[in-house]
C-alpha cells in the first residue's frame, strides 16, 4: 500500500513540464502584441480626449470673461504637438492689447468667413497670466503636449476662436502657430491626432455651438 501511494503522488515528467512551459511561451508571445496595441490605441484616444478637454475649457473662459474679441485656441503651438489657449481681449483700463507681446498688430474684430484672423503672442510671453508687470494682460492657459509620437494631422485652418455666448468659428491665427490642423465638414470642424509610427487616429469633431465630440 506504501509502494502504490508514492506511485501515485509522483510529480510531473520532464515531457509534461516542456508542453506546459512551450504553452506558456506561446500564450505569451501572442499576447505581447495585443498588449502594445492597446498601449497605441490608449496613448491616441488620451492625446484627443486631452483636445477635447482644451477645447471645453477655452469656451468656457471665453463665457466666463465675457470676452470682447474671443478666446483663440490654437494648435501646433508654441511648438509642433502643442496647443494652447489665449485671450484676446485687450487691457480693460487701457484698451491696449499687450504690445509687443503679441507681435506686429493687435487683434481685430471677427469677421464671418474671414480667411485670416487674430494673432498670437511671442512664445515666451504666452505662459504669463497675466502679468501687467512685464505688460501682459491677457491670460494665458498652459501650454499642453500631445504626447511623444503623436501629432495633428494637417488641415486647413490652425486655430478655433471661441465667444462670450459660447459660439465657435475656425480662424487662421497669425504668429508662430505652425502648420493647419483643422477641416470644415459642413457646420462642423474636425481635425484627427495620428501616431505616425502605427497610424493609428482619432477624429475629434466640434460645432458650432461648442459640442464636442470623439470617434469611437
Amino acid at each position: 500500500m506504501t509502494s502504490e501511494t508514492r506511485n501515485r503522488t509522483k510529480g510531473f515528467t520532464l515531457i509534461e513540464l516542456l508542453v506546459v512551459v512551450s504553452i506558456i511561451v506561446i500564450v505569451s508571445a501572442a499576447s505581447i502584441p495585443m498588449g502594445l496595441n492597446f498601449v497605441r490605441h490608449y496613448k491616441v484616444m488620451g492625446a484627443a480626449q486631452g483636445v477635447a478637454g482644451q477645447m471645453q475649457s477655452a469656451r468656457g473662459q471665453a463665457v466666463k470673461l465675457n470676452t470682447q474679441r474671443g478666446v483663440l485656441l490654437n494648435f501646433n503651438y508654441p511648438a509642433q504637438g502643442d496647443y494652447q489657449w489665449t485671450s484676446l481681449d485687450p487691457n480693460p483700463m487701457t484698451g491696449d492689447w499687450d504690445d509687443p507681446v503679441y507681435p506686429l498688430y493687435a487683434p481685430r474684430n471677427y469677421v464671418e468667413g474671414a480667411a485670416v484672423y487674430g494673432a498670437v503672442p511671442n512664445v515666451g510671453d504666452n505662459t504669463k497670466d497675466p502679468d501687467p508687470a512685464n505688460g501682459v494682460m491677457s491670460p494665458h492657459g498652459t501650454p499642453i503636449g500631445l504626447g511623444q509620437d503623436i501629432e495633428f494631422d494637417p488641415g486647413g485652418f490652425n486655430a478655433l476662436l471661441f465667444r462670450a455666448d459660447g459660439s465657435v468659428r475656425a480662424v487662421t491665427a497669425l504668429g508662430p502657430s505652425g502648420a493647419g490642423v483643422l477641416v470644415v465638414n459642413g457646420l462642423t470642424w474636425e481635425m484627427t491626432v495620428r501616431d505616425p509610427n502605427t497610424q493609428l487616429s482619432k477624429l475629434i469633431s466640434i460645432s458650432r455651438n461648442g459640442r464636442v465630440t470623439i470617434e469611437e
